[in-house]
């Protein structure tokens, strides 16, 4: 990690550059700035103005976009689960004889040599970070800079003439951001195989030294950056051009860049970082594993939150396309139950209280955690099968990128 001291509208800032080596050059990117207080009045009243309490933000992901979404919040909600869920143990620490049950994974994990023993105590000591919401504009810029690596055949964080927070900027997120990350990866051989590289950090863990050492990031920027519980706010972007059967480094089959954020308003007072729920509405009639699998989501469907106390109605939105919500939730504040209603859904309600944290970017900034619910419906009968047909074109274009 180089860290170097920036000068930005006469703050100083830190830029973290992970220049992260392996045989997918896959790397990562953080940095985080104070909020700058002469900005904050009036970019900060604009944001208000703009984002109206409880309306559902950002464009559709697409089913395998919120697919890795959900991937995500699931390592960021139990990452030691995640790891079970992605590898295969003997023992604890102890390779089984397949590693993985994904066969790109396993060749990573068995092309690096990545120790097992290594791969648990890092994990052991990890700990849970709220989830993270959709954001469109985060996806733009995500999007438009694995395009940028597609057309350069390059991975490289330096491919435009922008810095990282002028990048997501030019996609449309918020002036007024806290911190941005971005992790790039260009040969994924599908969604979940970038997300595992991301988590598990595979790659040369050696440093300048022969060999790849234990096959483990070192440090594992991908890993800390999706487990960052600053950000709050996401961009997957896949390419949506053509890769030229010429290229040798930027090959896909998904060429991945994840940006993510967080952001502030200013109410006059106060700096504040609001809650998003997010979540998704699914049938799990696909793979049956109590789990979102692309083709599962359900949309169009009611998404309510109601002050429990006084039955108030405070927020509210509609799952996309892809099955996914993403509700902000501005002026709601800890110490109120909230609760939470799919009426299309025939499911019982939930209930969530936020998170308060004081966090200082150079003047104090109140932060409200974000908010995880998902609906995962009974389909009704007769239905399965329609279900079924319809999801399995996805999970058959799924497979065959795992696989190949």
């Amino acid at each position: 990690m180089i860290l170097v001291t920036l000068k930005e509208t006469g703050l100083a800032v830190l830029y973290n550059y992970h220049k992260l080596r392996e045989v997918n050059h896959s790397a990562s990117v953080l940095r985080t700035t104070p909020p700058r207080p002469w900005k904050g009045w009036c970019a900060g009243l604009l944001c208000a103005a703009f984002l109206l309490p409880g309306l559902a933000v950002g464009d559709d992901p697409t089913v395998e976009q919120q697919y890795m979404l959900e991937l995500v919040n699931r390592f960021r909600s139990d990452p030691q689960g995640e790891l079970s869920n992605l590898v295969n143990f003997s023992s604890p620490g102890v390779w089984a004889g397949t590693k993985s049950n994904d066969a790109s994974i396993a060749y990573a994990l068995n092309y690096f040599g990545t120790s097992a023993s290594d791969l648990a105590t890092q994990f052991s000591s990890l700990t849970a970070a709220p989830p993270l919401a959709w954001n469109s504009a985060l996806n733009v810029s995500a999007t438009s800079y694995s395009n940028l690596m597609v057309n350069a055949d390059q991975q490289s964080h330096t491919l435009d003439a922008y810095s990282l927070d002028q990048r997501i900027v030019n996609g449309g997120y918020s002036a007024n951001w806290l911190q941005v990350g971005e992790n790039l990866f260009a040969s994924a051989q599908s969604p979940l195989h970038a997300h595992a590289a991301f988590v598990i950090d595979w790659g040369d863990g050696n440093g300048a030294a022969a060999g790849y050492g234990n096959g483990i990031q070192s440090p594992a920027g991908h890993r800390d950056l999706l487990l960052n519980s600053g950000m709050k706010e996401i961009g997957i972007g896949f390419q949506n051009i053509s890769i030229p059967g010429t290229n040798v480094t930027a090959t896909g089959p998904y060429v991945v860049t994840e940006h993510l954020a967080s952001q502030f308003r200013y109410d006059g007072t106060n700096y504040i970082s609001d809650a998003i729920l997010t979540g998704s509405v699914f049938q799990d009639t696909i793979l049956a594993d109590a789990f979102y699998t692309p083709g599962e989501g359900l949309a169009g469907k009611e998404i309510d939150v109601y002050n429990s106390v006084t039955g108030i109605l405070v927020a509210s939105g509609f799952s996309n396309s892809a099955g996914g919500f993403n509700i902000t939730l501005t002026g709601l504040t800890d110490g109120t139950v909230y609760r939470v209603d799919a009426p299309g859904t025939g499911l019982a309600d939930k209930t969530f209280t936020l998170t308060e944290h004081t966090d200082n970017y150079g003047v104090p900034v109140l932060v409200y955690d974000n908010v995880y619910e998902s609906f995962m419906v009974v389909p009704e009968p007769g239905s399965l099968l329609l279900c079924l047909v319809a999801g399995l074109p996805l999970l058959l274009f799924r497979s065959r990128h795992t696989f190949c």
